[in-house]
């Protein structure tokens, strides 16, 4: 699992003849993230794993155009590369879709907060800096914030100090699964800035189980949700100011769920899908 920490063990399987499949996010080889001597590092790293490895499954159309760009137009090393997505588990739709109060901005988004990179990568930042400027307009803006404690988290307490909204972005800190999916079956909102997303299957859960989704559109968000959800530009927060975050906040009011894309796609998110990927020409058994 991640290529980056699976040359190793990869390795000594090949070595002893088992069959290698690798997964994970690409994110480590995107120029948009990576640049200079630890971007070439990454896709050195890359690449010894395509030529060890039986198959990589990708799981967002970025992270294949990346991995494509390292096999130096070599046909067997192409060939090992699939585009196949996680698994999503919503939970069941038992609920109405809320519309949207006017004056309530109400938002949920779950991160590892072990690092202050991961945080600004998820755009945790971005979701406080959007609660701020929502506040400035009058709107009752919250957001929970839910995932484990470290460095990530003092950054974004500090954060909400510094824009004075402490009180109205609450760390829930770790959560089990059934917390997550009664958030899912209860919260309307929920919010997801990514830089880079290889697929966010918290989001595309959320999405799934009813919620409205506000995300970037980056990586495997655009492949999962894209325009079924709210799409926003956090680099626009200070370009644009406060216009376009009222100009978002206004669409917000006036988002429609399109429950019946969810229906439609939900099953190509499922166990058995995933089963296929992984054994190929093995018979998968229901």
């Amino acid at each position: 699992y991640f290529y980056s920490r699976s040359i190793l063990a990869a390795f000594l399987g090949r070595l002893v003849g088992a069959r290698i499949l690798l997964t994970g996010g690409a994110d480590q080889i995107s120029p948009l993230l990576l640049s200079g001597v630890r971007l070439f590092i990454h896709r050195v790293m890359a690449f010894i794993c395509l030529i060890i490895s039986n198959r990589i499954l990708l799981s967002c159309t970025d992270d294949v155009i990346n991995f494509r760009k390292i096999c130096l137009s070599i046909h067997s090393l192409n060939n090992k590369i699939e585009f196949v997505n996680h698994v999503v588990s919503p939970t069941p739709l038992v609920r109405l879709i809320r519309t949207p109060v006017r004056g309530e901005f109400h938002a949920f988004t779950l991160c590892w907060m072990g690092s202050v990179a991961n945080v600004r990568r998820k755009g945790v930042d971005k979701a406080v800096g959007l609660i701020a400027k929502l506040r400035a307009l009058g709107v009752d803006a919250r957001l929970d914030v839910a995932g484990t404690d470290g460095p990530g988290k003092k950054f974004l307490q500090e954060l909400t100090r510094v824009l004075d909204v402490s009180d109205h972005v609450v760390f829930l800190g770790a959560i089990s699964e059934e917390e997550k999916n009664a958030r899912f079956a209860r919260d309307s909102v929920y919010l997801q800035l990514s830089e880079h997303e290889g697929f966010g299957v918290a989001a595309a859960e959320a999405f799934y189980s009813g919620m409205i989704v506000v995300h970037s559109n980056k990586g495997g968000l655009s492949d999962v949700i894209g325009e079924h959800g709210l799409i926003v530009d956090p680099s626009n927060f200070e370009l644009k100011g406060n216009e376009y975050v009222q100009n978002f906040y206004e669409k917000y009011l006036l988002f429609k769920n399109k429950l019946e894309f969810r229906e439609n796609t939900l099953n190509k998110y499922s166990i058995k899908m995933r089963s296929h990927a992984f054994l190929g020409d093995l018979v998968v058994r229901k």
